[in-house]
């Protein structure tokens, strides 16, 4: 049966009380190839190793890096930065599932803890544009420039080669170096999508639409779900890109009865309308090394 089940999608696609039990077994036999916002030790590499234990992990410079390794089956899947509860969606996330044929099949969400380490007395301070949003006060405080990476881990191989200088990081990724942890401005969470080439299950679903530019055109696209109680959980616009103060929405729903049914309707008032998954959220334990 465990044999069976390990030719097809593996853990976060699993849903039941024995779920964990049976994604460790299928995860042992699958080992899946996973793309991830590396380098190693960036909260995105620890998402990827709680969410795919036994996985082959393969570190890829940008978000759109990852879409683009699923997209072209170098990965069976990718893990990638959604939102956080201080800041917001990540919008080149976003944008990626607007403009790649992949759906997220699941959701992980992290406790984010930062920390931030210091050489002398600091001119710059290394560290990912996410990461600084959500620790405004002690980089204010530090007054030194910020200097964005492409992740945390990345700021820390900057930080090893620099004097004077700072960097704001994971605990994993400042493992074996004096730092002062719990620096962010307010309590952090952060979900990571897991996508896929195939579709998934779950209690959520995530669209992605674009309205006409009339009065009342966002209200009457939404009008078949609120019509059949389907609960939205977010909503956030985001810029298309292709003319001047034009936008698409990206919402998340209930996943159930009804759905199907509304999404037709709704398809009567938008411009486009794309289901960009449907997924669970699971709580991501800080991964053990």
């Amino acid at each position: 049966m465990l044999k069976e089940r390990a030719k097809y999608n593996v853990p976060p696609l699993i849903d039941g009380p024995l779920a964990a039990v049976i994604a460790a077994e299928v995860g042992k036999m699958h080992k899946p190839t996973v793309a991830y916002l590396g380098p190693e030790r960036s909260f995105t590499w620890e998402a990827a190793v709680a969410l795919f234990p036994h996985g082959v992990y393969k570190p890829a410079k940008t978000i759109t890096d990852v879409f683009k390794a699923v997209e072209a089956g170098d990965a069976l899947y990718g893990v990638v930065p959604f939102i956080n509860s201080l800041e917001g969606p990540v919008g080149e996330t976003v944008d990626a599932l607007a403009t790649h044929d992949l759906k997220v099949v699941a959701m992980g969400e992290l406790r984010i803890v930062l920390c931030l380490a210091k050489k002398g007395t600091p001119r710059v301070v290394y560290t990912h544009p996410h990461a600084a949003a959500q620790a405004r006060k002690v980089l204010q405080a530090l007054g030194a420039e910020v200097v964005y990476t492409t992740s945390t881990s990345e700021a820390v191989r900057e930080f090893e080669r620099c004097d004077n200088c700072a960097v704001l990081a994971s605990p994993k990724a400042l493992e074996g170096v004096e730092k002062i942890c719990g620096v962010e401005d307010a309590e952090s969470y952060t979900r990571f999508a897991v996508i896929s080439r195939k579709d998934g299950v779950g209690e959520r679903a995530l669209l992605i639409f674009a309205v006409p530019n009339v009065p009342g055109a966002l209200h009457k696209a939404l009008g078949p779900l609120a019509r059949r109680g389907i609960n939205m959980t977010l909503i956030y616009s985001r810029p298309t890109k292709l003319s001047p103060w034009d936008y698409y929405f990206l919402a998340e729903v209930q996943s159930g009865e009804g759905l199907e049914e509304a999404l037709g309707e709704m398809s009567h008032y938008t411009t486009m309308l794309k289901m960009a998954g449907r997924y669970n959220i699971v709580t991501i334990q800080p991964t053990q090394l």
